[in-house]
C-alpha cells in the first residue's frame, strides 16, 4: 500500500476546506470453505484493496470509499465526501465535535505462525474433509456442516492531526454442526465455533477431530434427552459458552455510547441504563470488561479505526455501571475521554462503536464448588438463540442443553430450554463467579445500516444467578 496516497487524501480534503480528515487504507484477504454432508460445496478466496476517507465539514460528517488507488481516484473520492458533508451540514442540529486524542505513530502485528496466504486452499480443504466422519456419531446424524473462514488484513490509518498507524491482523475459525433425527420425526442439532486471532495455526493447534466427535455425539444425545419444564426463579449456573451470548447482548450492546445516546438503534437496540453511570445495576460479584488488548482473540487490536490507543474498559465494576464504549464524538458529548471503541468492517464502511472482547471478570469460586452448593438448579450449556427487547432490558436466551442439579450433584441432560429475566434482576442475583476464564470467538456481530457483521470475543468464567426456565 502506498502511504503517499493516504497523505494525499488528507491534503486534498484540507485544501477543500475540511476541518478534520482521516483515511483508512486496507488490503483485505478472505477465504471460505463450505463442506456439507462430506461434499465440498463452496471454496473461494477474495482479495480487495481500497481506501475510506472521512471528514468533517461545517460540523458534519462526510464519507467516501474507493478502490481506485490513483491520484485521480483519491481526488474524486475526497470531492464526493466533501460534497456529502456540505449537504449534511444543512440538516444537522448538532455540530460534530471530537474529544482530544493524542496523535500516535506506530506499527504492530498480531502474532501469526502460518499466514493464510502462505497455505493452499486445497490443503485446508483436506484438513476439513476428515472432520465429517467424526461429526457422524451414529445413524441418527442425518446432516453435517463444516464452514471455515479466514481473514487477513493489512491497514494504514492516518489523520489530519498527525496520526499514522500500520497494523497487520489475521483471524480464522470453523463452525461445526451436526443434525440428528429420530424415527419418530424428532430432530435436534448441536454446533460449536472454534477459532481465534492468528493464522491457520489457530485451527492446526486445536483438536478439531475431538471437537467434531463431541458435536456429533451431543446432537444424538439431545435427541433422547427429556425436554425442560418451565420453572420460575430457578438457580442457574451458566457455563462460559452460554455466558458469551449473554455478555454480548445484555452488557456489550447497551454499553455502546451511540446507543446510550439514542443515535444508533439499527439492528441492536438502545440502552436501558442510559444516564446511570456511577449507579448500582448488579451485585458486587459482577464485573465486566471490554478489552481489545487480549492477544489471540477475535477482538484484538491496539488502535481503533480512529487511531485511538486501545485499553481495557471497565464497563461494570463490582455491580456499578462504570464506563461505556466511546468514539471521539460520543466522548466529547458525554465529557469523557475516548477509549478506542470505533471499528469498521473494512475500508468501504464508516466506523461505528463496537465491542472488542466483552467478558465477565473471573472471581474466586470453582465451577465444582458452585454446583456442590446448589440444592436445586440447572447447569446451562452452549447458547443458542437470543430474543431481547430494544433497550436490552427484557431478555430470553435459549441453550442447546442443560443438566439438572439436585443436592449438589449433576443429573440428567435436558433439552429445549431457555432462560428469561430482566437485566437488572438477573445482574442483582449473581452470587458466585469462578476463577477460570474463556473468551469465545463470536463471528458476525451485526450493527449499522448497511449492516456490518464484525468478529468479537465474548465469554467469561462460570457464574451463578437466578432466572426463570422456559420449557414445555
Amino acid at each position: 500500500m502506498d502511504e503517499g496516497l493516504a497523505f494525499k487524501a488528507i491534503s486534498f480534503s484540507r485544501d477543500l476546506g475540511a476541518e478534520y480528515v482521516d483515511a483508512r487504507m486496507e488490503n483485505h484477504y478472505s477465504e471460505q470453505i463450505g463442506i456439507y454432508d462430506g461434499r465440498v460445496q463452496r471454496a473461494s478466496s477474495n482479495l480487495k484493496e481500497g481506501i475510506g476517507i472521512r471528514m468533517i465539514v461545517e460540523g458534519a460528517w462526510g464519507f467516501q470509499s474507493t478502490t481506485n488507488l490513483t491520484i485521480e481516484g483519491i481526488r474524486e473520492a475526497c470531492n464526493l465526501a466533501f460534497r456529502a458533508a456540505k449537504e449534511s451540514a444543512k440538516h444537522v442540529s448538532r455540530k460534530v465535535r471530537l474529544a482530544d486524542s493524542k496523535a500516535k505513530r506506530d506499527r504492530y502485528s498480531a502474532k501469526t505462525r502460518l499466514r493464510l496466504t502462505d497455505m493452499r486452499l486445497e490443503d485446508k480443504i483436506s484438513d476439513l474433509l476428515v472432520l465429517t466422519k467424526h461429526l457422524v456419531a451414529g445413524d441418527e446424524i442425518k446432516r453435517t456442516a463444516i464452514e471455515y473462514t479466514g481473514i487477513q488484513s493489512n491497514k494504514l490509518f492516518m489523520n489530519s492531526e498527525g496520526a499514522s498507524v500500520w497494523s497487520d491482523g489475521s483471524i480464522a475459525w470453523v463452525d461445526l454442526r451436526a443434525d440428528a433425527s429420530g424415527s419418530d420425526g424428532a430432530s435436534q442439532f448441536f454446533s460449536e465455533t472454534i477459532g481465534g486471532g492468528g493464522g491457520y495455526e489457530v485451527l492446526r493447534d486445536a483438536d478439531l477431530e475431538t471437537a467434531a466427535r463431541i458435536v456429533g455425539a451431543r446432537a444424538a444425545e439431545l435427541l433422547h434427552a427429556e425436554p425442560a419444564k418451565s420453572e420460575m426463579d430457578a438457580t442457574v449456573v451458566l457455563e462460559s459458552n452460554y455466558l458469551a451470548l449473554l455478555s454480548h447482548e445484555i452488557v456489550g450492546h447497551p454499553s455502546e455510547a451511540d446507543r446510550v445516546l439514542g443515535y444508533e438503534s439499527a439492528w441492536a437496540g438502545t440502552a436501558w441504563w442510559a444516564g446511570k453511570i456511577g449507579q448500582k445495576i448488579g451485585s458486587e460479584f459482577m464485573t465486566v470488561f471490554d478489552d481489545p488488548t487480549v492477544p489471540g482473540t477475535f477482538g484484538f487490536y491496539l488502535y481503533d479505526d480512529e487511531g485511538v490507543e486501545a485499553r481495557r474498559k471497565i464497563l461494570v465494576n463490582r455491580g456499578v455501571l462504570s464506563e461505556h464504549m466511546h468514539s471521539r464524538e460520543t466522548a466529547a458529548i458525554l465529557g469523557t475521554e475516548p477509549n478506542a471503541g470505533m471499528r469498521a468492517l473494512t475500508y468501504e464502511y464508516v466506523p461505528l462503536i463496537r465491542m472488542s472482547n466483552t467478558f465477565f471478570a473471573p472471581g474466586d469460586w470453582s465451577r465444582d464448588e458452585m454446583i456442590r452448593e446448589t440444592k436445586h438448579g440447572y447447569l446451562i450449556e452452549a447458547e443458542r438463540q437470543p430474543s431481547i427487547d430494544d433497550k436490552r432490558f427484557n431478555w430470553t436466551i435459549s441453550a442447546h442443553s442443560a443438566r439438572k442439579i439436585e443436592k449438589g450433584e449433576l443429573g440428567e441432560r435436558i433439552r429445549d430450554i431457555a432462560l428469561t429475566s430482566t437485566a437488572p434482576k438477573f445482574f442483582e442475583s449473581i452470587d458466585a463467579v469462578s476463577r477460570d476464564l474463556r473468551i469465545h470467538p463470536v463471528p458476525g456481530c451485526g450493527k449499522g445500516d448497511p449492516m456490518q457483521a464484525l468478529c468479537v470475543g465474548n465469554g467469561g468464567p462460570t457464574i451463578r444467578g437466578v432466572a426463570s426456565i422456559l420449557g414445555r
